[in-house]
């Protein structure tokens, strides 16, 4: 069985950074950047000098000129929490590759690149509950656990996203981005779980990973289909005018969750599991986010 992340993997990870670096070089992240009193990477504006500023920030040349008394603001860079949510559920196992194993590909790989920005990583896998987790890495050296927990995880088998959501929320203190990585396929529903986050405090940005034959089955006639989470079985004729229906059914879904979205200004990202990961990967840069 070939290894999930081998020597040649890690090389795209220092590729899709270095990149990430170019494309937003000289671009102002608002969601890691804040302007403070003090020494940061750049200069970004004055004030009137208040009693009690630190000395050293007034600008001596501008007194010298007006004498009026000002104080630099720096943009600081601030170090971000990551906290990556991945469906590890029975579902998530289908295809060839699986979603299960492009759903790692993608948290290693954002997690890599959050290491390299200096933020600190969480990775929480989930099925019905939240599962063992990998927790306040921080350091591009830190890629090899990640590698090896990633490698070691096992399916489990349903998915419950509000009650592992809720779980999560109310067991972490330090927010900060929030990655959820799943197929969303939930009998119970995804709404409550992202509005729990969300309503949390948590940045919230969600991928979802399907295989191309969930958007266009390509079976016909008398099937049974097995759920393969639940178990049930279910003898289905499947005729040119089912498939119609279901590619309706799909869309709406889609949809839907994209909508959902979109109301909790959660950045959304989908994708099947024949594309690269890396044009994944650069997808979500384009949304603005893991990117300093």
């Amino acid at each position: 069985m070939a290894k999930l992340f081998d020597e040649e993997f890690l090389k795209k990870l220092e590729y899709l950074y270095l990149l990430s670096k170019k494309i937003f070089h000289g671009k102002t992240q608002a969601m890691t950047r804040s302007k403070k009193i003090g020494w940061g990477m750049e200069f970004a504006d004055n004030r009137d000098y208040h009693p009690g500023d630190d000395l050293r920030y007034l600008d001596w040349n501008l007194y010298a000129r007006m004498d009026h008394l000002v104080t630099k603001l720096f943009h600081e860079e601030e170090n971000l929490n990551v906290h990556f949510l991945l469906d590890a559920s029975r579902s998530m196992n289908f295809g060839h590759p699986s979603k299960f194993d492009y759903g790692r590909k993608v948290v290693a790989a954002l997690s890599y690149v959050a290491l390299s920005n200096l933020d600190t990583v969480n990775i929480a896998p989930f099925g019905d509950e939240l599962l063992p987790d990998l927790a306040q890495l921080r350091g591009k050296g830190q890629i090899l656990k990640i590698f090896d927990f990633l490698e070691n995880l096992a399916p489990a088998p349903q998915t419950d996203m509000a009650r592992v959501i809720t779980s999560f929320v109310n067991k972490t203190r330090n927010k900060g981005l929030l990655v959820l990585v799943s197929d969303f396929w939930d009998e119970a529903g995804y709404e409550r779980g992202l509005k729990t986050a969300f309503s949390a405090g948590f940045d919230l940005s969600t991928i979802c990973l399907h295989h191309k034959h969930e958007a266009e089955p390509k079976w016909r006639g008398s099937v049974i289909m097995t759920d393969s989470e639940s178990g049930r079985r279910q003898q289905v004729t499947i005729s040119g005018r089912t498939l119609k229906r279901y590619a309706q059914e799909y869309a709406a879904y889609m949809e839907r969750l994209r909508t959902v979205c979109h109301s909790l200004r959660t950045p959304y990202v989908y994708a099947q599991t024949s594309l690269p990961f890396e044009d994944l990967i650069l997808n979500v840069f384009r949304l603005g986010q893991f990117v300093k």
